[in-house]
C-alpha cells in the first residue's frame, strides 16, 4: 500500500492551562477517494472544553480513548442536551451544528471521510447516519465493538493509522460502489451552488432518482448538499475578513439578511459572532478536522 508522511497538526507547549496535540496522516493511497485523513489526539486541559462542529459535508468517525466526552446536535446552543459519547461513533451529513464537550482531558483518533466513501466502506445506506451520532456497533457488529480498545492498545499513532488502513482496505471490495453520476453532481453543487438544476439535470436522472440516490449515497438531498457548500463557502470568506455584503453577493443568497438567517440557522451563532469566536483563523487551520473547510469553532477554553 506504500507509505505515507505521519505530521504534527498542532501541538501547544504545557501551560498552565493545559496542552493539546495531534497527529495527521493520508490514509493508504487506495483509500485516498474516500477517506480524507486520519487524526490522532490528545488533549489536556485544566477546565472543560466546548467546541462547536460547523455543517462540512462529510462524515467523521470518532474513537474516544478515554471518558468525560460529552455530544450534542442542536441549532439550539443554550438548549443543548448533551449526552456522553460512545466509544465510537459515527457523525454523519448535515444541515444543523453540533457541540462537543470534555472535561479537559480527551484522547482519540478520529477518521474524516466523504459521505461516498462511507457508503462504500460500511455498505448500509447514508441516511442511517443522517443527523445522528451513530455507534460503530450498530455499523460493523462485532468487528466494531473491540476495535476502539485495539487501537487504543497500540503503542503509537503510526501502528493505530495502519490497523485502520488494513480495516478499510480489506473493505473496499464488499461495499457498494457509489454512482459516478452522484460524485459528478456532489463536484458541480461544490464548484457552483447555483446550479442546482443543471447538475442534477447533467445526471441523466429524473429529479425523483437523484433525490433517492443523494439519500442512499450521501445522506443528504442534493438541495441540503447545496446548502451545506453554500455555507462552508460563506464561512471561509467571512473567516477571512470579507464583509458580509459582499459574502452574501459572492455565494448567491438573495441579500444580507438572507445570509445572517442561514449562518444563523445552520451554526447557531450570527455571523458577527461567528467572526468573532473565529479569530481570523483560516480554513483548514489546527482547529479543523480537514484542509479547505471551516470545521469548528471553540465555544469554551
Amino acid at each position: 500500500m506504500g507509505s505515507v508522511g505521519t505530521f504534527d497538526v498542532c501541538t501547544v507547549p504545557a501551560a498552565a492551562t493545559g496542552s493539546r496535540s495531534a497527529r495527521r496522516r493520508p490514509p493508504a493511497a487506495a483509500l485516498r477517494p474516500l477517506i480524507i485523513n486520519y487524526t490522532g489526539f490528545h488533549t489536556e486541559f485544566t477546565a472543560p472544553r466546548r467546541r462547536l462542529e460547523l455543517p462540512t459535508g462529510c462524515v467523521t468517525l470518532v474513537f474516544s480513548f478515554s471518558e468525560g466526552l460529552w455530544v450534542s446536535r442542536t441549532e439550539d446552543l443554550a438548549g443543548a442536551r448533551l449526552r456522553p459519547a460512545a466509544r465510537a461513533m459515527i457523525s454523519g451529513p448535515r444541515t444543523v451544528p453540533a457541540i462537543g464537550v470534555h472535561s479537559g482531558v480527551v484522547h482519540g483518533l478520529e477518521v474524516n471521510m466523504t459521505p461516498q466513501g462511507c457508503y462504500r466502506l460500511f455498505g448500509i445506506p447514508m441516511w442511517h447516519f443522517e443527523d445522528a451520532h451513530v455507534d460503530l456497533v450498530e455499523v460493523l457488529g462485532r468487528q466494531g465493538r473491540h476495535l476502539c480498545e485495539r487501537l487504543q492498545a497500540l503503542p503509537s499513532w503510526t501502528e493505530r493509522f495502519a490497523l485502520l488502513d488494513a480495516l478499510f482496505c480489506a473493505r473496499l471490495d464488499g461495499g457498494p460502489s457509489p454512482a459516478p453520476e452522484v460524485d459528478g453532481a456532489l463536484a458541480g453543487l461544490w464548484a457552483n451552488t447555483r446550479s442546482l438544476t443543471r447538475v442534477s439535470a447533467a445526471t441523466g436522472w429524473s429529479a425523483r432518482t437523484v433525490r433517492a440516490r443523494f439519500r442512499e449515497q450521501v445522506g443528504l438531498s442534493p438541495k441540503a448538499m447545496a446548502r451545506v457548500f453554500r455555507l462552508q463557502h460563506a464561512l471561509r470568506m467571512l473567516a477571512a475578513g470579507t464583509a458580509a455584503a459582499q459574502v452574501a453577493a459572492v455565494c448567491g443568497f438573495h441579500d444580507q439578511a438572507h445570509l445572517s438567517r442561514e449562518v444563523k440557522a445552520m451554526t447557531g451563532l450570527p455571523p458577527s459572532r461567528f467572526v468573532l469566536l473565529r479569530g481570523g483563523l483560516a480554513p483548514g487551520s489546527a482547529l479543523d478536522r480537514m484542509a479547505g473547510r471551516v470545521s469548528s469553532v471553540l465555544l469554551t477554553g
